[in-house]
């Protein structure tokens, strides 16, 4: 792997400027410093080339690695730079995507043309999020469509509850940093439409959809069709990405590498002949590479394929011009043309999961599937599959556990039934598109896709419902660094044999082990509360090292997006399964009593949900929860409680003592174990006293 890295170019010029972009994407350096800095570097490094000696040969290699550095930083600074924001006015803009229906409205993205405002027009560049009302005109609304919107975007914020997925990071590495929300009076449609390369195969896309909808299949079938071959996976229903997910097939639902290279494997079939003279290996060239982009324009240029598509282009074209193509380069190639066109892609979950998935496919793969000797020819097909999932998962575990948290245990058996059905579907699935005005060939191709997804949806549930087919598995971000780091000097020294490469892999295993145990240690002692920010459904979580419980305002369904959050905590603090309490129940047990609206919990206590709190005598709680302000009047308590309000927008920056969730996030705070704790038995029942005086007053 050592001399791998040492002659393949692009794979040190990828890395250094990886190293840029993650840089510059804390430090943020004005673009005539970062220019000031580029030419300073290449005036060095073209005195160091005239005056070039052996002696310079570590100095030109640094300073190289340095200009890539600094131009990882430059393009990702000036990438990300923000366009203008106007407050307010009336806007003009095309519409990207065929709104889509959500629980209460319709959601697309809308580029911003122009802005009116106070009598003057500005050009704009920015890209919105827009929930439309429901309403009926909302059908006439295709990419390209052009509309007036009389409304203000606002700035798209998370909501700051522990460990939930960043959601306003996400849409800033995509260039989008507002949202709109559309009344019927908000927005008004234009009769002009915009064209572009994107709106263009949205529309074709479209058009596609339609024609699978039209065929002989059942509804399930059609969104996992449609899914395999385009890509489109807003129509899938929950329980089947819960299904595919659980039982590691997931992967196969969105179009990537796995799909171009079948895409890529049918045409090498069909037209490999053309490679055996000068002339036709042209027209093989030229066809294979506007084949695959034809595709990822299929599929709405969603970046998963876009990568797949460069990596193929470079292999093909090396391939065919009698160049020796090495696959590392190949892929480091492709990754440096993407970061180049966006920088961001680079700390995109899919674009980390798919080259980590290729290089486990390309360096392990090979070494997996020579551990075993097979004649068989249909046992060595299982016995390469095998290798293949393992070697990919091998590589992508780290990853999938630290994003995710949790793991497929059943991934290789799943992919041995998956790789050959996608094998069969995608190819049938465009030819279904192509001869769909054949009806008695389209019946047949509809009966055979439908068929085998049958097949396939039925094998994976009997997967998915097998026991421990999903193991919950959490990592932190040192534990990730720590995990990596193994599994390369493991890489190392599976290709060396080097002793050195294999204690070292020890040391990282043995601290990446014990730092779980030194996590779990210190959690066994924590106290903390969570009050979490949702104004739907107000809820606290209460931690006794990992034990656990919710109390909310109503009850929590596992479909809702709070229930996700809490999971979320649970599992990157590796709690047992939470209690899930209303906050009207009575409960009692070693470390809680809820009773009357009152919470006693591990030396604290709190005082849930009152509109209005009546001071007891001798009691003054430690916490107050509420949805919106009352009279609050700290002079009657003998401890001034903390006020916290769950549904209410206001600073309260001059009171301390007030806390608004809505505008701050979740509340949160710790404490350690009470010390001098009597049994867990008497401490019920001085609670229960506690409780039963206040109420009693």
């Amino acid at each position: 792997m050592e001399n791998t890295f040492q002659k393949i170019p692009f794979l040190r010029i990828a890395l250094a400027f990886a190293i840029g972009i993650v840089v510059g994407n804390q430090l943020h350096l004005t673009c005539t410093l970062s220019l000031s800095i580029l030419a300073t570097l290449l005036f060095l490094l073209a005195v160091t080339h005239l005056k070039y000696r052996y002696q310079l040969d570590s100095f030109f290699g640094l300073t190289v690695h340095l200009f890539f550095i600094v131009m990882g930083v430059f393009i990702v600074n000036n990438y990300n730079s923000e366009p203008r924001f106007h407050k307010q006015g009336i806007f003009v803009g095309t519409i990207l995507e065929t709104p889509q229906e959500k629980q209460n409205s319709y959601r697309s993205t809308l580029s911003l043309s122009s802005v009116k405002s106070n009598d003057s027009i500005y050009t704009s560049n920015e890209n919105i999020l827009v929930y439309f009302t429901k309403e009926e005109r909302l059908k006439t609304l295709k990419p390209g469509s052009t509309i007036i919107i009389n409304a203000t975007p606002r700035q798209i914020e998370n909501y700051g509850n522990p460990y939930e997925f960043n959601y306003k990071n996400y849409l800033q590495n995509k260039r989008i940093y507002r949202q709109a929300f559309l009344s019927e009076e908000d927005w008004a449609p234009t009769p002009y439409k915009s064209r572009s390369i994107r709106t263009e195969a949205e529309l074709l896309r479209e058009h596609l959809l339609k024609i699978y909808h039209r065929q002989n299949l059942r509804a399930n079938e059609t969104e996992i069709l449609s899914a395999l071959t385009l890509g489109y996976k807003q129509d899938l229903d929950p329980e089947t990405k819960r299904i595919f997910s659980a039982a590691g097939a997931m992967h196969v639902l969105a179009v990537s590498g796995l799909h171009v290279g079948i895409i890529f494997m049918v045409y090498s079939f069909f037209f490999g002949f053309l490679r055996k003279r000068k002339t036709s290996r042209f027209i093989f060239i030229v066809a294979g590479v506007l084949l695959l982009w034809t595709y990822a324009g299929l599929t709405g240029f969603s970046p998963s394929v876009m990568r797949a598509a460069t990596m193929f282009s470079i292999v093909i074209i090396g391939t065919n011009l009698n160049r020796r193509a090495n696959i590392y380069n190949s892929l480091a190639a492709s990754a440096l043309i993407l970061l180049l066109i966006n920088p961001n892609y680079l700390f995109e979950v899919g674009f980390q999961l798919s080259y980590s998935a290729v290089f486990g496919i390309v360096f392990l793969q090979p070494k997996l599937e020579k551990l075993l000797l097979v004649n068989n020819k249909i046992l060595k097909f299982i016995w390469s599959l095998f290798c293949v999932s393992l070697a990919a998962q091998i590589t992508t575990f780290p990853l999938t556990v630290f994003y995710f948290n949790q793991f497929p245990t059943f991934f290789w058996l799943s992919n041995i039934v998956i790789i050959p059905a996608v094998t069969l579907l995608i190819p049938l699935g465009l030819s279904l598109l192509i001869f769909s005005k054949i009806t008695l060939i389209s019946n047949a191709l509809s009966f055979l896709v439908g068929g085998l997804i049958r097949v396939i949806y039925i094998i994976l549930e009997n997967i998915e419902s097998l026991p421990y087919s999903t193991l919950n598995i959490s990592l932190h971000s040192t534990e990730l660094l720590l995990l990596i780091l193994f599994l390369f000097f493991t890489f190392l020294f599976v290709q060396k044999h080097l002793v050195l490469y294999l204690k070292t892999a020890g040391i990282f295993l043995f601290a990446f082990t014990l730092s779980i145990f030194l996590f779990n240690l210190s959690q066994h002692h924590k106290r903390e509360m969570y009050v979490l920010n949702n104004s739907q459904n107000p809820s606290i979580m209460l931690i006794a090292g990992r034990t656990n419980y919710v109390i909310s305002k109503t009850p929590i369904a596992e479909d809702d997006f709070l229930y996700r959050n809490i999971q979320n905590i649970k599992n990157k603090k590796r709690l047992n399964t939470p209690v899930f309490l209303l906050s009207g129940d009575l409960h009692n047990d070693q470390y809680l009593l809820l009773q009357n609206g009152l919470l006693f919990f591990e030396g604290k206590s709190l005082c849930l949900n009152h509109e209005r709190l009546v001071p007891y005598p001798n009691f003054s709680p430690d916490y107050i929860i509420a949805e919106r302000n009352f009279k609050f009047e700290p002079t009657q308590y003998k401890n001034v409680p903390k006020l916290i309000l769950t549904n209410q927008y206001r600073s309260f920056s001059e009171e301390r003592n007030i806390f608004s969730v809505k505008l701050k996030g979740a509340f949160y705070d710790k404490w350690n174990s009470p010390k001098n704790q009597i049994t867990p038995h008497q401490t019920g029942k001085n609670k229960q006293k506690l409780a039963v005086s206040t109420q009693n007053s």
